[in-house]
């Protein structure tokens, strides 16, 4: 912060030089100036024409209620919202949902003709049947071992081909469970069935019957509950404090800009975008009507707790140079400028952070003319 002293002679120096148009260029040289430096403290002598130009007020200490907008846009649950990718390439064969529909967790979406698939399913036909034949092996070896007739040589080697053969079904196994397929002996040799991994709606269908679909970064449809929807805020780095889980907001929504929506701030990010310096807060909305959907714009008004802070009426402030100013009285037209932290403006007040007092006597009047 820059010292009093320096702030002073700068004011100074600059009504010495402009003239501040309290006085003009035919102005007496013997008449007494319209202000006066001492140390650190500029003073207005009784015939000054500033006195009459000049009003002063106080500082004050008030409790009032945060309010921040922010701008922000909908997003869908992640926990109730859902891509649904086909498994493996295929033709689609068959969709059993239309867009809009509402479907359970676990129901079948399509069903797909995959010669891939069909290959998984005939790799684990080929691995029982390997199995089974494995498994009456080491039982004959080792029924021939307790008569005598097999060497404990071949039971162990009837063992290791059971444990291969028991591996490679278990393998077979887990990849046709990773597909969605409930391994049966009635259900080898059905085609692709896909399913939602989310209760939901259709809320977008991007595929076909008879369509050939290989590109696996490509959904078949999105499914997505929007019975609750969160609104994620871009809320600047110096604000984030003012902000706490769980407090009340408000929005008003681009599309229906003559309605107040309420809902609470579910989550406070916990990185911060090196490009924007913004940290995303994201509030829940319950969202019964489906009125609110994905991407749509909003101005949202964080309402936070009461806080007491130093307050002046937004008049007082003045910009010298590079920083902000209020000009205090220190004695009856006696004045020192204190740089000051600005926070957040009410009305036609605004809320000090730092570098002023509550109850100082300050300039609210006509302390543009001191610049």
């Amino acid at each position: 912060m820059k010292s009093s002293s320096t702030i002073s002679l700068a004011i100074f120096g600059a009504m010495l030089s402009l003239g501040t148009g309290c006085h003009n260029k035919t102005q007496d040289p013997t008449a007494p100036p319209d202000l006066e430096r001492k140390g650190d403290t500029l003073v207005i002598p009784d015939k000054s024409p500033l006195r009459q130009k000049l009003s002063f007020g106080t500082a004050t200490n008030e409790h009032f209620e945060i309010r921040l907008p922010v701008p922000a846009v909908v997003e869908p649950d992640p926990s109730r919202f859902a891509k649904v990718y086909p498994p493996l390439a295929g033709r689609v064969a068959k969709l059993h949902v239309s867009l809009g529909d509402n479907v359970s967790s676990g129901q079948q979406l399509a069903t797909m003709d995959s010669p891939d698939f069909m290959a998984a399913q005939n790799d684990l036909i080929k691995a029982k049947s390997a199995l089974a034949l494995a498994e009456r092996n080491l039982s004959r070896q080792k029924d021939l071992l307790e008569h005598k007739v097999a060497a404990q040589k071949d039971v162990e080697q009837a063992e290791s081909d059971f444990a291969q053969a028991k591996g490679e079904y278990d393998r077979a196994t887990r990849r046709l469970n990773s597909l969605g397929l409930k391994i049966s002996e009635e259900s080898l040799g059905q085609p692709l069935e896909v399913f939602s991994p989310v209760a939901g709606r259709v809320v977008d269908l991007t595929s076909a019957i008879g369509e050939f679909r290989n590109d696996a970064t490509s959904p078949l449809m999105i499914v997505a509950d929007l019975s609750t929807v969160w609104l994620t805020a871009s809320v600047q780095e110096k604000d984030v404090s003012q902000i706490k889980s769980g407090e009340d907001v408000e929005a008003v929504f681009a599309a229906y800009p003559n309605e107040t929506f309420h809902g609470k701030v579910r989550s406070i990010g916990d990185l911060l975008d090196p490009d924007t310096r913004a940290i995303k807060v994201r509030v829940i909305f319950a969202n019964a009507d489906g009125r609110l959907r994905p991407g749509m714009f909003a101005s949202v008004t964080f309402i936070g707790f009461t806080e007491a802070a130093v307050v002046v009426p937004s008049s007082s402030i003045v910009q010298l140079g590079e920083g902000t100013f209020v000009f205090e009285q220190v004695r009856p037209w006696a004045l020192q400028a204190h740089e000051v932290t600005l926070g957040p403006q009410h009305g036609d007040r605004t809320v000090i952070r730092s570098g002023l007092k509550p109850g100082a006597s300050i300039v609210i009047k006509g302390g543009v003319l001191l610049q």
